[in-house]
């Protein structure tokens, strides 16, 4: 079986949640692992949202940071 995959970028109602904890497969779109039908309580439904709201965190800060580091160098390396 096919799991749904997100299609649209930035929208919290498109991206994956976690692994799910019955079967341990990554679940997308919904409340329902499509491998094993298992339904996803509402604390596991919070605590999988906070779960991928932190990791996008983490890579948005990481981007901005070589970003910044490669601005930098770039004004370093041409400025002489």
């Amino acid at each position: 079986m096919k799991p749904e995959k997100p299609t649209i970028m930035g929208m919290a109602e498109f991206e994956p949640s976690a692994k799910c904890p019955n079967c341990n497969l990554i679940m997308y779109l919904g409340n329902k692992c499509p491998h094993c039908d298992h339904l996803l309580s509402q604390t596991e439904q919070e605590a999988q949202q906070v779960f991928w709201r932190k990791s996008r965190n983490k890579g948005y800060i990481r981007g901005f940071i070589f970003f910044v580091v490669a601005l930098y160098v770039m004004f370093w390396l041409f400025s002489t």
